[in-house]
Order: structure tokens, then sequence, then C-alpha cells
């Protein structure tokens, strides 16, 4: 399928096992489908006055997601930084692109609606590299926790705040190099690649997240020309 091209963006509408092999990235940086276990009776926090609701979620199995991974490997020429469930992380521990586990720490977190247990107060960030790079990344010895608080009036389900993209971009990547997002939703990595002067090629399988992405995108390149 012929791409969406805006600026220094290109915006795929399918499958990213489908038109990944097809393309090359620096880096890819990304938030694919979590498991079936986590996601099972999750919910959202739609905002003020809008309440907790259930949510429906897309799955990975495990099967797939080690596919998953593997392909973005074969896509970067360096890091894959992935938000994830513990349990797909731990599939990729004895990996030779193993690096790292960090964590995306949220200072308030969804409440735990049962109140028998902690509420859940991170997320984890798989740190892979291919190896056909070296590398680097722009906070020297610091470590992979980065702390933000979770989207308040989300546009999808399990988007990740903008500050979150903006600190994974700055941290893995270099100015006019390529970011790739297999599993854009609705594009926060793309406008955290605009605002970073870095490319960005996203992927997106759904078509009402497609358009998101495609319009907050280019509200994001519209903003970076006024104050260019």
């Amino acid at each position: 399928m012929n791409p969406v091209i805006i600026g220094n963006a290109t915006l795929y509408l399918g499958d990213c096992l489908e038109i990944l092999p097809s393309l090359r990235a620096d880096a890819v940086i990304t938030d694919p489908p979590y498991s079936d276990n986590t996601h099972r009776m999750a919910k959202t926090n739609r905002g003020a006055g809008h309440g907790v609701k259930l949510v429906s979620f897309d799955c990975l199995t495990p099967e797939g997601f080690v596919a998953s991974m593997r392909a973005l490997l074969a896509a970067s020429e360096g890091w894959v930084v992935a938000t994830c469930d513990f349990r797909h992380a731990c599939l990729t521990y004895d990996w030779p692109e193993f690096i790292r586990l960090g964590a995306w720490v949220k200072p308030n977190p969804m409440p735990q609606i049962s109140a028998d247990r902690p509420a859940q107060g991170f997320e984890v960030v798989l740190i892979l590299h291919s190896g056909r790079s070296k590398k680097a990344w722009n906070r020297g010895g610091g470590s992979g926790v980065w702390t933000f608080s979770p989207v308040q009036n989300a546009t999808v389900p399990t988007e990740k705040p903008i500050q979150l993209a903006n600190a994974l971009v700055s941290d893995f990547t270099f100015t006019e190099q390529t970011v790739a997002d297999p599993y854009m939703g609705s594009g926060t990595v793309g406008a955290a690649c605009v605002r970073a002067n870095r490319r960005f090629v996203g992927i997106e399988q759904d078509t009402e997240r497609f358009d998101i992405a495609c319009e907050r995108i280019e509200n994001a390149q519209r903003q970076e020309r006024l104050f260019a």
C-alpha cells in the first residue's frame, strides 16, 4: 500500500509484519500489544467526569511477541525499545540482543479497583540492540527509568504520554536519524520525532487509529513550521 507522507514522516496503514521486511530504521521505539493476561479486565481512566471503564485490547501471544521482536530487530540498525508485559520481556532474556530492562514509573497509576493488592505502578521498557551499529545513548550512565504520569482523556486505549515518547526519542536516537514505530497507535512517537528533528516511519493496521495518527503528526509538523 502506498504510504502517507507528512513532512519527514512516512505512515503505512497495514500489518507491520508484512511491511517491516521492506523497511530499515536507525532505531525502533514502540508499544506493541500486551498479553491477554495483562489486558484481561483492564481499565482506563477516561478523565474527569467520565469515570473508569473497561476497555478492549488486541493481544499478543508469547509466540506472536517473539516473532514481532525478531522482525523489529531485523528492521533496526540499532536500538529496539518497547514498552511491554514483563511476561513477554522475559522471553528475550537469553537473546544476545537483550541489553536491559527499564521502567516507566507512574506517579499516579490507575487505582487497584479490587483494593486487595497494590496498584501497578510501572510498565516494563524492554531494551534490545540489533548489533549492526555501536551501542550509544544520550544519557551517559543514567538509569533506564522514566517517570511520567499516564495520559488523561486518552484518544486510544493504552496511549503513552508524549513526555515518555519525547524522552525515549531523545535518549536513544540522534538528530535526523530515522525512528520506526510499527505499532503506531495514535502517533505519539511520531509527534515526538517531529519535535526532535528525526525522520519517522509508522505502521498501524487500525484505520481509526491511523487517521488519528495522521492528524496528530500533521498538527505537530504545522506547529514546528510556525516556530521554525
